[in-house]
């Protein structure tokens, strides 16, 4: 997705969501034993995918215009 049309502040409030709903996406459990330990192991799965990708898309539109 195109993040150039948005202004910086909204960009920033978007970068913060795409952050929560990652670290939420992250800190899920896949319902495998060892769950605990989860944090040990990237998840697999399409919704995380999509949103480290977001927040790795906003991110970088953020650092190219020097924020």
């Amino acid at each position: 997705m195109d993040y150039s049309r948005y202004k910086t502040e909204t960009l920033k409030k978007m970068q913060a969501a795409a952050w929560e709903k990652y670290k939420e996406e992250t800190m899920k459990p896949a319902g495998r034993w060892g769950d605990g330990m989860r944090l040990s192991k990237l998840p697999q799965g399409r919704a995380w995918e999509k949103a480290r990708e977001r927040y790795e898309a906003i991110s970088e539109e953020l650092r190219q215009r020097g924020e």
